[in-house]
């Protein structure tokens, strides 16, 4: 199948076709979308042998994975980043570009920079568990184009740099007032790092919620915890201990919940008559959890996609598009009861 097969599908020309491929600003959306949507289920992958050859670019993006020694790894089946990486993979194949990954620690930006002063890549995207705005700002100041797509590995926003925007405390307030909505007033919340911006977000969101309907913010049901299942799972036993355990519990992820849902069932507390549980990011699992998880979902193959999008335009030398922040949604299953 080649660019006339595609054109032919989709009524359009094959300049339209070709103008999908350079992301030209010239397509309608939903021609646009409708082509995409052709190539994908016909499996059409565009030869960029010429392209290179007239724009001498690599149309190659570099997948910067960059792990911290001192936080969780990141695998190919990182049950948060494993969606993301094969948004991001598909979307930049769709475009016509390559992706070269690459696994590096944080203090070793030096195999980052040598692939693009090799040419080996026209940009690069970077997704990490911790701030890299160090490793940034060395890849800026070489002239080299990066994407981030995680807000809270950065210090400091910068316009130059394409990143996807989710709206941490918006989405508290959601889940929170879920809650409040089901007769809930003894709501806690388990955190996630101190360090990062978005568990610091969720919890003002949490915050908000409870002001906004008059229920006392009690210190007693904040556990500063972690974005690990083992947070959850000491929480739920400190609650005990303590004799405060919350009728609900906003968790700052999904992992947190695995472990507060493990911690409660070990205690022979019933979720959600006893307790009832949230996560926030819609794992895969979640839906496979006993019983299964009610979540916030986070938009992450969107937010891929967008990111892809923006770099290509930028190595394409195309202006920025003004993206909205995304929005996190709220997915109920069965871990909530009603209260009221």
């Amino acid at each position: 199948m080649d660019i006339f097969d595609i054109a032919r599908l989709a009524g359009v020309s094959r300049k339209t076709v070709q103008r999908v491929l350079n992301n030209s600003d010239q397509v309608r959306p939903e021609t646009r979308d409708r082509i995409i949507k052709i190539m994908e289920e016909n499996h059409y992958h565009p030869n960029v042998s010429a392209r290179r050859l007239v724009k001498k670019t690599t149309h190659t993006i570099g997948l910067f994975i960059i792990q911290d020694p001192a936080k969780d790894r990141i695998y190919s089946d990182d049950q948060f980043y494993s969606v993301v990486i094969g948004a991001m993979i598909n979307a930049c194949s769709l475009r016509g570009y390559n992706v070269l990954v690459m696994m590096t620690e944080l203090n070793d930006p030096v195999s980052v920079l040598k692939l693009y002063r090799e040419k080996s890549i026209d940009a690069g995207i970077i997704i990490s568990w911790s701030n890299v705005q160090a490793i940034v700002d060395q890849i800026l100041s070489a002239n080299y184009l990066v994407g981030v797509f995680d807000q809270n590995n950065l210090s400091r926003r910068d316009s130059s740099i394409p990143i996807p925007i989710l709206q941490n405390e918006a989405g508290a307030v959601e889940a929170t007032n879920h809650f409040i909505q089901l007769g809930h007033k003894e709501i806690g919340i388990i955190t996630g790092d101190e360090d990062n911006l978005a568990a610091m977000e969720r919890f003002e969101g949490y915050q908000k919620a409870l002001v906004g309907a008059k229920i006392p913010l009690k210190s007693s049901y904040v556990y500063n915890g972690q974005f690990t299942e083992e947070s959850g799972e000491k929480a739920v036993s400190h609650w005990i201990k303590e004799g405060a355990l919350p009728s609900a519990i906003l968790c700052s992820n999904d992992h947190i919940a695995f472990g507060a849902l493990k911690a409660l069932r070990a205690e022979g507390l019933n979720v959600p008559d006893d307790v009832s549980v949230m996560g926030f990011d819609n794992l895969l699992l979640t839906e496979y959890t006993t019983p299964a998880l009610t979540t916030m979902h986070v938009p992450r193959i969107e937010m891929a996609v967008t990111l892809v999008e923006q770099l290509i335009r930028q190595i394409e030398e195309k202006p920025l598009e003004t993206i909205r922040p995304f929005q996190a949604t709220l997915v109920k299953r069965d871990s909530c009861c009603d209260k009221n």
